[in-house]
């Protein structure tokens, strides 16, 4: 991985025991791998924490490294000639960014934006140790096949629902998925950002929500959106 300069991205404190610690948090199954090529790579690595808003990958980055996330969260996107936003998809703890893997293997530009939306913390492993483990390591080179898998599967259902399913019900879908795991009624969220998620302009989504409201799914306020009603929204996403 080639990330942007800036300064205040610094190494922390390279002590192998808190890299296991990591490792163990974020990827179990990785922490186990005994192989002493595995464990002088993982040593060798470089271990970032990396401010919130950091862009690590532009549009005509060519990827040299490989990453291991082990603390927050990056969104990968692309944007369009007018200012539109896509999300693809996020790399959070345990993950791995598809599009770096193969700019890194095939030497070809990232052609997405990554970006750091919270402090994370990561190992950044060069190219050439990551060959080795995939020819040395079955437990390694498993995990990247998985979710390489797993990866062209959602990309697959963003593909389907970008072409076959209306606006409203991704959107209804959207909120439902975050007000979920928001685990409360009230999300602080913008409609450019809900926008920049699913691809459209700021002025589809509010008339979209509006709509919601009307239907008495959603009551809005500025920078907010609380839930009135679970079934309503429901309902709304499933029968539009």
């Amino acid at each position: 991985m080639t990330l942007t300069n800036n300064p205040i991205i610094n190494p922390l404190q390279e002590i192998a025991a808190d890299r296991k610690d990591l490792l163990y948090s974020a990827y179990p199954n990785l922490a186990n791998i005994s192989n002493t090529s595995w464990i002088e790579a993982i040593n060798r690595s470089k271990l970032m924490e990396i401010p919130p808003k950091t862009e690590l990958f532009s549009a005509t980055t060519t990827c040299n490294n490989f990453i291991l996330m082990f603390e927050g969260r990056v969104r990968v996107y692309q944007t369009a000639s007018d200012g539109r936003e896509i999300t693809l998809y996020r790399i959070e703890p345990g993950g791995m960014c598809v599009l770096s893997l193969n700019s890194m293997l095939q030497k070809q530009p990232f052609n997405a934006i990554a970006e750091t939306e919270t402090k994370s913390v990561a190992l950044i492993m060069s190219s050439v140790d990551f060959n080795q483990e995939m020819n040395s390591s079955e437990i390694f080179r498993n995990y990247v096949v998985t979710t390489l898998t797993g990866r062209l599967c959602q990309s697959m259902k963003l593909i389907q629902a970008t072409a076959f399913d209306n606006l409203n019900m991704r959107l209804a879908c959207m909120l439902g998925g975050l007000f979920e795991r928001n685990h409360g009624r009230l999300l602080e969220i913008t409609h450019q950002a809900l926008a920049h998620e699913l691809g459209t302009t700021r002025e589809v989504v509010s008339r979209i929500l509006k709509e919601f409201e009307n239907q008495g799914c959603i009551a809005l306020s500025r920078g907010k959106i609380e839930l009135a009603s679970a079934q309503g929204l429901e309902w709304f996403s499933s029968k539009h």
